[in-house]
């Protein structure tokens, strides 16, 4: 290839990556307009699967306790009588309305969420991760967008108070990467999925089946976004991120656990946009650019100067993204952003190279698999 062509390729790959990273800062960084707040704390079912005594920290457990209090209704969730989270939460919470339990499809989340939703009898129901600090206010205003038209909020949870720089990395793939190109999307008019807060009346709720809304793809966060837009309805991210506190995290689990999204990501109709996230990393962006600056014959010194400001300007864009949201961004987050970036392309690697998607223990792709081909199967049989 002539030095003069890969000169312009590797340029042109890494100015159309530079223009995806400040586009997709610009379009995330403001907040939609919320809305008027029209819901108060008695119109919520909040449905909160918890899965070990980790679940159940003194601060989510008080934040539910406190939702309580203040009318709504709060649905724990575990699978069975012996879950570490019920005597964990009950050392907090003495009558805490724990709901025991499992079905056996073949997402082991929703077999624990099943009873909840199905015992959710409020106007909107809330489906919350574990560990989400969510109050009666931002629960309300998360809300305010669910319409006639939008039929379902998502609110994306945003890191905080990381413990060690593995809970700053995690921070770093939530807040910066995960948050940043979902919301831009979401900005655009498309259809994104995530988890955090789930919402949407309890009428669509059952009009999409209940818990079946939220089983019929691998992720169940995606099955129910596409359940309600195919219902004619909106679906949207909510203006309010709430905070998930991290502590101290355990790197190999922060990164199985982005091993695991990755390789859910792939089993979805998303899985072209998801093969090009790391081609449009710093990494890769910044080897394409330094190989073709060094092809148009510039030295070794112009190439550094480069390679500064290429990390410069990408750090640039997600500090500004992150300040629009109210999130901080200082030198360890930005240590993190490029450990972050330096394993996008082996992320990747590692998400095609195997089909298991490790859910606490259970293989969640091959129960999915096995679901797909029994499905089939009695679509055949008909």
């Amino acid at each position: 290839m002539e030095a003069g062509l890969l000169s312009w390729i590797g340029l042109g790959w890494w100015a159309a990556a530079s223009a995806v990273q400040w586009a997709s800062a610009a379009l995330a960084r403001a907040p939609r307009p919320e809305g008027a707040i029209h819901h108060r704390p008695a119109d919520f079912s909040v449905v909160a699967p918890m899965n070990g005594a980790a679940d159940a920290s003194p601060a989510y457990v008080g934040a539910l306790r406190e939702l309580s209090r203040q009318g709504a209704e709060v649905l724990i969730c575990v699978s069975h009588a012996g879950d570490g989270a019920v005597a964990a939460t009950q050392s907090l919470w003495r009558d805490a309305p724990i709901l025991v339990g499992s079905d056996t499809t073949f997402n082991p989340k929703m077999n624990n969420v099943r009873k909840g939703l199905e015992a959710a009898g409020r106007p909107v129901v809330a489906l919350c991760d574990a560990g989400v600090a969510l109050d009666a206010e931002t629960l309300c205003r998360i809300a305010a967008p669910l319409s006639a038209s939008v039929g379902l909020v998502l609110a994306l949870k945003a890191g905080e108070t990381p413990g060690n720089f593995a809970a700053e990395v995690e921070r770093a793939y939530i807040n910066g990467h995960q948050a940043r190109f979902l919301l831009a999307a979401d900005r655009l008019g498309l259809a994104v999925a995530s988890g955090g807060v789930t919402l949407m009346t309890h009428d669509v709720l059952q009009r999409i089946g209940n818990w079946r809304g939220f089983n019929r793809w691998i992720a169940d966060d995606y099955s129910v976004t596409r359940s309600v837009r195919e219902l004619g309805l909106e679906t949207r991210l909510g203006a309010v991120m709430p905070r998930l506190p991290l502590g101290r995290r355990d790197m190999r689990v922060v990164w199985s656990r982005q091993v695991r999204w990755a390789r859910t990501r792939l089993r979805l109709p998303v899985w072209p946009l998801v093969l090009w996230e790391p081609g449009i990393g710093w990494a890769v962006s910044g080897a394409a650019g330094l190989a073709g600056f060094a092809s148009a014959g510039f030295g070794t010194g112009a190439l550094l100067a480069f390679f500064l400001l290429h990390t410069a300007a990408w750090l640039g864009a997600e500090a500004w993204f992150l300040e629009g949201r109210h999130l901080t961004f200082g030198p360890r987050a930005a240590a993190a952003a490029i450990v972050r970036e330096s394993l996008a392309p082996l992320l990747m690697l590692r998400a095609l190279s195997g089909r298991r998607i490790d859910w606490r223990g259970t293989d969640l792709g091959g129960q999915w698999r096995g679901h797909s081909r029994a499905s089939n199967a009695r679509e055949t049989s008909v």
